[in-house]
């Protein structure tokens, strides 16, 4: 997913350890920023982050700000 400034993405977090879950894709290797809640629960084929008692989905968004130009 191409996440431009000032979007919104939805992430998979674990529960116990409250850390982003990433989505092993052969085009972008893992993959953390969904365009919607529905496509991060069923971004895995086996359907495991459909357990809602393991997994949350956060939503968050984008913001880019320009520390250096022209590095």
């Amino acid at each position: 997913m191409i996440v431009k400034n000032n979007c919104e993405v939805y992430r998979i977090i674990n529960r116990k350890t409250n850390v982003a879950e990433g989505v092993y894709s052969r085009a972008y290797h893992d993959e953390f920023d969904f365009r919607s809640a529905d496509d991060a629960r069923t971004a895995n084929c086996h359907g495991m982050y459909g357990n809602k008692e393991k997994y949350k989905i956060d939503k968050y968004k984008v913001t880019y700000t320009l520390i250096e130009e022209d590095v």
